[in-house]
């Protein structure tokens, strides 16, 4: 399909402004089309149309869905942040799951539609306690309100699946950073600090539990596999069953430790390490890695950028910010 109508919700976050540009590259003559809430629309509107959608809003949901008819819909729109779904809960509940809900119910109305459901890892949760890389098949035990309204839209996409026509991949990327990412995660929190005592805008860096394992993986490596799995879901002899989950990961986990020794090492002042408390979470798993086999064996995507190149390029983003901010 040379020229498919692709809808991407949450389009304005941090992956949005990876992936519609790496979709556009993979389709020239896309018709692509952006949601995102009325209050984050970009500055930059070029390259696709963008629409004011609240996921929330089932029958605004329903008479976009119906009128575009995309051939494919990227359903990233989330409350992403662990934290805040603590404090937060019923909104992650409202948006993750009943916001997901209504993008499904629309498509399902659609005679031909494809949709791939971003999920996350988390909802492994206890599942990674086995202390390996996980694969597909491995239990879903969420352990916050984020993860487990996460799980409850990707078992919801798996009943689209099987109860629709509506072609279905649920993609579980694991840990991915890079330029842009929001705080509440902890490259880029240990970054903007480092940035900011580097600015002399902050004494110390605060951390949390160092000893974690996480497979980090840069967003633009994460984003191809977006476009790799979108690329099966429009190809109609694809060997990707409707309704599969896809973990997108790199294999192996990299403590916390080393992704701050790494960027220690390119600090441009001394720094002074300190435990803080509350951001030691009771439900700190050892080691979050992924087995990405099925992703290989039907796309052939790898990662290709290292923990040298992530940790680089974070740095350099909240370097920036930090100027702007001495400006």
């Amino acid at each position: 399909m040379s020229s498919p109508v692709i809808l991407i919700t949450g389009a304005s976050g941090f992956v949005g402004q990876y992936l519609l540009p790496a979709l556009r590259q993979r389709w020239p003559q896309a018709q692509l089309e952006a949601a995102c809430l009325a209050s984050e629309l970009p500055e930059s509107l070029a390259d696709c149309r963008w629409h004011q959608l609240n996921i929330l809003d089932a029958q605004a949901v329903a008479r976009c869905v119906n009128e575009l008819k995309p051939d494919l819909t990227i359903h990233l729109a989330a409350q992403a942040n662990v934290g805040l779904s603590f404090s937060q809960a019923d909104l992650t509940w409202q948006v993750n799951l009943q916001g997901s809900l209504n993008v499904f119910n629309a498509l399902a109305t659609l005679p031909a539609a494809a949709l791939l459901y971003v999920s996350s890892s988390d909802v492994y949760g206890g599942s990674f306690r086995l202390g390996r890389p996980l694969t597909e098949q491995d239990v879903l035990q969420p352990l916050n309100p984020y993860a487990a309204s996460k799980a409850a839209a990707d078992l919801a996409a798996g009943t689209l699946a099987a109860t629709s026509g509506v072609r279905v991949a649920r993609a579980r990327p694991f840990n991915h950073s890079g330029p842009g990412q929001a705080l509440g995660f902890v490259l880029p929190d240990f970054a903007a600090q480092i940035a900011q005592i580097e600015a002399g805008q902050l004494a110390g860096l605060k951390i949390g539990n160092l000893q974690a394992a996480r497979d980090f993986m840069h967003v633009r490596d994460v984003v191809a596999a977006y476009v790799a799995l979108a690329t099966e879901l429009l190809t109609p002899d694809s060997a990707l069953q409707s309704g599969e989950a896809i973990n997108i990961a790199s294999g192996s986990a990299t403590p916390v430790q080393q992704v701050l020794d790494t960027l220690l090492q390119q600090a441009k002042v001394e720094v002074v390490v300190e435990t803080d408390p509350t951001r030691l979470r009771a439900s700190d798993i050892p080691l979050a890695a992924g087995d990405a086999t099925r992703l290989r064996e039907l796309t052939g995507w790898q990662p290709t950028l290292d923990l040298q190149h992530i940790v680089n390029d974070v740095l350099q983003d909240w370097r920036q910010r930090a100027t702007l901010n001495n400006g």
